[in-house]
Order: structure tokens, then sequence, then C-alpha cells
């Protein structure tokens, strides 16, 4: 039977902000970068590329990380095209055959394909992966590792760990699911619902019936939403959205009537006038009956929807708001950077910093959050982030928001300030 992990060593693991930046974060990403990535890297934060000069170069599609280059770092094999098809029939007798060869012909022809979190995880099980592995190439993917507070994902771990090809694990999840449905979501976590505790007391974990009674007792300390994301989330929000309460005291009095709703952050802060606006016209220009004139029309490039994909609307920031659904990486860093004070905003710096250690420190404190909240850190080789760090390589928090602003612009265009005031009376 499985057992409860003590109360008191919620202490030692548990999940918390880092008070004081990692300075080896930067250093070991860069050490851990192919040399591609190194070179993409550089020029990204050479500050030798105008706007128009840093989205062609962008454009250039062999420097994006594809999907097949992702999948053969993790692959033992000679064929990893018959691998997959194979693996993919097995679990899925009633697709055809024809339908399974297109899948995987788009997922390694497709440089700029995403995959979807669970078919990663199906990957896992046909490649034999180890959690270890399974872990990695969830989170190459998926831009987050194995979640190991999820029910569901727990499920999934703990199959791979017995080694149990995915249909033993549809099965066995399909079991748990009476218990999985008792999971709930909460504003209010306790210590030991950290992933850390979670993670070890899995890892004991070696029957099915140890798997069932631990879902069972556990139910009310597991949740499919990130923990520290969340957290940080609400943090961050409320700093946009009170920023009286977060300015020193001398300050704060010129910041008493300002209180912006999430219409206003999606506005200011993600960009909604250039990169929704411009989803919202190609979504019409498929339109058969579409109230566009032929030179309005527009289609994206592979960039344009790698870097927009899962782009937040008013909707989705009031889901997360509510824990309806997850907080997402891109909303974290895109917070992150609107919120961000820099390195001495609490503190008297007695030599002032040089250029690349203000670029190194917000570089390490960004990756830091990414890693504390279970996402991976910045790829180079992924468009949206290597926009952040074309954004992030200038010397003051306020030219970082000026490039972000004018790169957004340039790359998706921008809303009419008319259209703009019509939404507005739409939506009032």
């Amino acid at each position: 039977m499985w057992k409860e992990t003590p109360k008191e060593t919620s202490k030692e693991t548990s999940e918390e902000m880092p008070k004081e930046i990692s300075e080896e974060t930067s250093k070991e990403n860069l050490q851990e970068m192919t040399q591609l990535s190194k070179s993409i890297y550089d020029k990204a934060v050479s500050e030798e590329l105008t706007i128009q000069e840093a989205i062609a170069f962008l454009e250039q599609q062999e420097k994006i990380r594809t999907l097949k280059e992702k999948l053969e770092r993790f692959y033992k094999g000679k064929n990893l095209r018959r691998t997959l098809t194979e693996g993919l029939l097995y679990n899925h007798p009633n697709m055809s055959k024809d339908s399974i060869d297109r899948r995987v012909r788009g997922w390694l022809n497709d440089g700029s394909r995403s995959v979807r979190k669970s078919d990663a995880i199906e990957i896992c099980f046909i490649l034999k992966l180890s959690i270890e592995e399974a872990d990695q190439l969830v989170a190459f993917i998926s831009e987050e590792g194995l979640h190991w507070r999820n029910p569901d994902e727990i499920v999934f771990i703990f199959a791979l760990k017995q080694g149990m090809d995915y249909l033993e694990a549809l099965e066995l999840n399909s079991q748990m699911s009476l218990l999985l449905t008792q999971v709930k979501e909460k504003k209010v976590l306790s210590k030991d619902s950290f992933t850390p505790i979670i993670r070890t007391e899995i890892s004991a974990l070696n029957t099915k019936e140890e798997l069932a009674d631990y879902l069972q007792h556990a139910a009310g300390r597991l949740g499919r939403c990130h923990n520290n994301a969340y957290r940080l989330f609400m943090e961050m929000l409320d700093a946009l959205e009170h920023p009286q309460f977060y300015e020193s005291l001398e300050r704060a009095e010129l910041f008493e009537e300002e209180h912006l709703t999430i219409r206003e952050i999606l506005k200011e802060y993600f960009y909604e006038n250039n990169v929704l606006y411009a989803k919202e016209i190609v979504r019409e220009s498929k339109k058969e009956n579409s109230r566009l004139k032929d030179e309005e029309k527009r289609v994206f490039s592979a960039i344009q929807k790698n870097v927009s994909a899962s782009w937040p609307d008013e909707t989705t920031l009031s889901k997360m708001k509510s824990r309806k659904v997850d907080v997402t990486r891109k909303v974290l860093i895109l917070l992150f950077l609107a919120t961000d004070q820099g390195m001495d905003a609490d503190e008297d710096i007695e030599e002032e910093l040089t250029e690349e250690e203000i670029f190194e420190d917000l570089y390490g404190r960004l990756n830091d959050m990414l890693i504390l909240c279970g996402f991976q850190t910045l790829d180079p080789r992924n468009p949206f982030d290597w926009l952040i760090l074309y954004c992030i390589c200038v010397q003051d928090i306020f030219d970082v928001d000026v490039r972000m602003r004018k790169i957004f612009k340039e790359m998706f265009g921008e809303r009419k300030k008319e259209q703009e005031n019509e939404e507005d009376e739409d939506g009032n």
C-alpha cells in the first residue's frame, strides 16, 4: 500500500521562487547549445539587425528546429518513419494505413508542424523511452515536460516506468478514470502538493494497486494546472491590474487611479492590435464569402503561424485567471517582460552594470522562471523565443517594450484606430 510522504519533508522540497538570480543559468544554456543554435543565438543578441532585418533573418526556415530533428535526437533505430508508422498502426487499428502515412509524413516533412502534448506522450511509448528521456522529449516538443501533478499524466508516467505499451497505458487510464474525476483544481494549495514531493511519491509506486490507492488518497493534492505558473501569473497580472500596490510609497499615489482590465492588458501587453488582429484577417481570408477585398486578404508564413500559435485572447486570460485552463509558457514570458523592473529594482547597486551583465541578468531570470514552472528555457531555434532574445538584448527595460511593439507591428501589421474604436463600442 502507498504511504503518504511525512508532512515535515514539505519544507525542504517545496517550490519557491528563487530569491537570488541563478548566475549559472545563462552559462549552462549556452554550453548546451549546438553550434547552429549558438550562431542563431549570437545573431539575435548581436544588436546588428534592424527590425526588418531581424524578421527577414527569422523567415529563413532552415533555422527552425523541425519536429523530425527533435525526434531523431531521441530515436536509437535506423528508420524513424517506419517505427512511427508501425507504432501508430498498432495503437490505432481503426485508422487506415494511408491516414497514418499522411500523419507521419506531416510530422517528418513539415518543418513548422506542431504536435499536441498527448501525441508527444504517445510517441514516447512508440520509441520506448525511459522516464527521463520521455520528460525531455515532451518538453522539447510541447515546451513543457511531463506534469507530475496531472492525474492523467501520472498514469502514463507509471505505465512508462512499468514498460507498458500505449494501449496498455490507455486501458490503465480508463481503469483509473473514476479516481481521476475526483481531482479538482484549487486556488489555495497545501505545501504537500508541490511537484517535487508528488514526484518522489509517484516514483515509489510499483503496482497498479499502489497507483489506485495513491490516486484515491492524493486526489486533493493533484491538479491539471501548474502551481508555480498559476501563482506567478496571478502575481504579475495583479501588478498590471493594480500597479499602485507594487510601487514605492513615494510613487504609489501616482498610480492611484491606474486600474487595467483584462481587455486593456491584452491590448497593451499582448499586442492584440497586431497579433490577434492579423489572425482575424487570416481567418476571414479563408472564408468563401469573405468581406475582405482580394488585396486585403493574407496568409501567414510558417514563422508567423509559429509565433502566433496559441496566442491568448480575452477569454483565454480570464479562464487562466479562474483556473479553468492552464497558464501557458507564452503568456508567462509576455507577462514577465511586461512587469519586470530589472535587477536593481529593489536594491542599490554600487557599480553600474555593463551591457552584457544587464542582458545576462534578464536572460537568466527569465529562464529561471521558466524552469521553476516546468517549461523549456529559451530556445534560439524557436521563432517566438528568438524574437524574445532579439528584444531583450537592448540595454533598458523600457527599450525592450519599445522593440517588442515595433517587431510585432512589423511582423503582423496593426489594426486601424477607427476599427479599434468600433470594436470598443461593440464591447461596451
